[in-house]
């Protein structure tokens, strides 16, 4: 449940109260299509507006362009709450709904079958759910939630107000920051892909002494992986976000605030820049440096440095708007080649 006085009380500069009584609650939080009685609804088209009255929301979130269009008295109770921008506004409050917070409580603080090494320094407020591991000497801040069987091993330290939900690895020795969370069944810290050859030809592992080092604010999806370092650190800084089905190699260095979306792929030793965003299925070699400020394309493919900030797609990687010219080329090419085939002929 959520007044709309607490919310103007929380985020004083994100809202302007156009209307109604601030003392109204919200008990959930719909689309403008699934508008119900006494829910939470955001609009940022004039044509939903007339639709969610009718379903007699309790409290509206309308963007500044449709400020003049909210009425100045209604047949039932509703709070008009004005936003700069309607998505960011969905930022800040639909985190009221969520409902991450009952996941991780209803099992107590501790869970009987939590297994908690002796060493291990856990902090207050901290929650551990069923059959999850903490191992010898790890650390875990306050306000931090394990969910059930992940397992996190030796000499960890995980930040304060961290979340990592059920079926989560982290290896030894590795480090997460403050307010990080890690969806299921991602590993954080697995041997990094490293092998040299006998004179047979056998492979022989070189075995990964280095770390994983998360900063601050990091969100990573499920079913990622992430190698720890050869003798260093793998490094995922701060701000930056993981979607599912990620894989980050050994000895690579991933700047502030990225967006990696599902599917992207990068080989070891790689160092990409800060604000990097990608499509999906996009692929990064190794032992390449990638500057500040690039956008890949989907299913991109990088094999070189990226040495000035921009746009870029395609395999071989172009600046966007050549990759986009090749990419319609490359759809009619069977009939370019047989207009070819004639002019030869003549």
């Amino acid at each position: 449940m959520l007044t709309a006085r607490a919310i103007l009380g929380q985020y004083p500069n994100a809202f302007t109260h156009l209307a109604g009584d601030l003392e109204l609650s919200a008990t959930h939080c719909r689309s403008a299509d699934e508008a119900q009685k006494g829910s939470l609804v955001f609009v940022s088209q004039l044509g939903q507006l007339a639709a969610v009255l009718a379903c007699q929301p309790a409290i509206v979130v309308v963007d500044a362009a449709l400020a003049a269009a909210v009425p100045t008295s209604l047949d039932f109770p509703c709070c008009f709450l004005q936003a700069g921008q309607v998505r960011a506004a969905m930022g800040l409050l639909l985190q009221h709904f969520d409902g991450k917070s009952e996941r991780f409580s209803q099992w107590g603080d501790q869970h009987p079958t939590a297994v908690v090494h002796s060493t291990a320094v856990i902090g207050q407020r901290v929650l551990l759910g069923p059959y999850c591991v903490i191992g010898a000497r790890a650390v875990l801040g306050d306000d931090c939630r394990v969910g059930a069987h992940t397992v996190i091993e030796n000499d960890v330290v995980v930040g304060p107000g961290s979340t990592l939900h059920p079926q989560v690895f982290i290896g030894a020795r590795c480090e997460l920051g403050a307010r990080c969370e890690v969806h299921p069944h991602t590993t954080v810290g697995s041997d990094g892909f490293a092998y040299s050859r006998e004179a047979n030809g056998k492979p022989v592992k070189i075995a990964q002494v280095g770390i994983v080092r998360i900063g601050d604010d990091v969100e990573i999806g499920g079913n990622c992986s992430i190698d720890r370092a050869t003798l260093t650190a793998t490094v995922i800084r701060s701000g930056s976000k993981l979607d599912n089905l990620c894989h980050i190699a050994h000895n690579c260095d991933l700047g502030e605030n990225g967006f990696y979306t599902a599917g992207f792929m990068m080989a070891g030793s790689t160092r990409i820049g800060k604000n990097f965003v990608t499509g999906g299925n996009s692929v990064v070699a190794g032992h390449l440096t990638i500057a500040d400020n690039v956008e890949l394309a989907g299913r991109s493919t990088v094999t070189n440095d990226v040495k000035e900030s921009g746009q870029y797609g395609g395999y071989p990687l172009q600046p966007l708007r050549d990759a986009l010219k090749t990419l319609v080329s490359l759809g009619k090419l069977n009939e370019m080649r047989k207009k070819l085939n004639a002019l030869a002929k003549r």
